[in-house]
């Protein structure tokens, strides 16, 4: 593993990220708003998707005019539980939180609502408009379709991208059921990630730009190649996402969707509203009894305990709140560039 520098408090980190973005002419609230996402990326422990990769990525899709940091979205279709948006080529997370947002009041109103948003850039970590949407005691489900680097089961050549999904059950205020996974069988972000440490990865992972297995993670981020996890199930998996996020409102989908660290296909989003179905508190209580079940379920072998989908993140996410969050090398050196390029101070690190 590549030496450990030290870490980083979240609020220093959220800081340099908005000032960074105010630099590129990034509006404050959309600064604002792109930061905390990122932020929280790395507090949950998905750095993959959270600020030291990001950043020097967005920074330089605004200032090659992938993204327009002074976007307007607008609305393509709108009805009382259905929406569709047109990002004008904005900051994913800003124009997909706006849909998120959107579908969470409708479905006060009418039970359920679904938003798809396109013409944007990458939309960060899913399972970050999730989070929003079990917060108003809602499930929440959303997906996202990305540039092709995962092959269909039995082929040679990409067609789909690691086109995650994210499902959310409310509980209670302290407690959330997040579902949040790629259907590759790892994120793209997460080989960078190994990559910053100077680690291998696993076997079975992924194909370098010939088709060949690679555990060199530079290997794959040289136009390689990543398979679908579970096989066949994942494939299937995968394509659902291509079409529901793609294809079904109008979004690139497969080739059309240029391959870089900040593109993007579509998004889909949905809010369900469980009073409409139940009373919230009878609701509540049967997954309360749910939970009871699993986590007085005997650990297997090997395991100290069964964990909810989230609550290692949620744990993560306590720790790194209070300790920080930990600093590599190579993503350090990329945030250098950023800060020297812009004459933004970089947030202090902690031994």
């Amino acid at each position: 593993m590549a030496d450990y520098i030290g870490k980083v408090r979240s609020d220093d980190l959220f800081k340099f990220s908005v000032d960074v973005f105010l630099k590129v002419g990034v509006p404050r609230k959309d600064a604002e708003t792109v930061s905390e996402h990122l932020v929280t990326a790395n507090l949950r422990g998905v750095d993959s998707h959270g600020a030291f990769v990001r950043i020097p990525h967005y920074v330089s899709a605004v200032q090659k005019g992938i993204i327009n940091p002074k976007s307007k979205a607008r609305f393509v279709k709108n009805t009382s539980n259905l929406a569709l948006i047109d990002g004008d080529r904005g900051f994913g997370p800003v124009v997909a939180m706006k849909a998120t947002e959107l579908a969470v009041r409708r479905a006060k109103r009418t039970g359920i609502c679904l938003v798809g948003a396109r013409n944007m850039s990458h939309v960060g970590m899913l399972a970050r408009y999730t989070l929003r949407v079990v917060e108003e005691d809602m499930i929440g489900l959303a997906a996202t379709n990305s540039p092709p680097i995962v092959v269909p089961w039995g082929g040679t050549k990409p067609v789909f991208g690691t086109n995650p999904f994210t499902i959310g059950f409310p509980v209670d205020e302290n407690l959330s059921i997040i579902v949040d996974m790629a259907t590759s069988v790892v994120a793209a972000g997460k080989i960078a990630v190994y990559a910053s440490k100077g680690e291998r990865i696993p076997e079975g992972w992924a194909f370098d730009k010939d088709g060949k297995p690679t555990t060199d993670p530079k290997a794959f981020l040289d136009k390689g190649m990543l398979l679908p996890f579970g096989g066949y199930k994942g494939y299937g998996l995968s394509l659902s996402v291509e079409v529901f996020a793609g294809l079904l409102i109008g979004a690139p989908f497969g080739s059309r969707i240029a391959r870089g660290w900040a593109t993007q296909g579509g998004f889909l989003v949905e809010a369900i509203n469980v009073s409409s179905f139940r009373p919230y508190m009878e609701y509540q209580k049967d997954m309360f009894e749910l939970i009871q079940a699993i986590k007085s379920n005997p650990p297997a072998e090997g395991f100290n305990e069964v964990l909810l989908p989230g609550e290692p993140e949620r744990r993560e996410y306590e720790k790194r709140l209070s300790q920080g969050i930990p600093v590599y090398p190579d993503t350090w050196e990329s945030l250098k560039k950023v800060s020297h390029e812009l004459g933004v101070d970089l947030p202090p690190v902690m031994s």
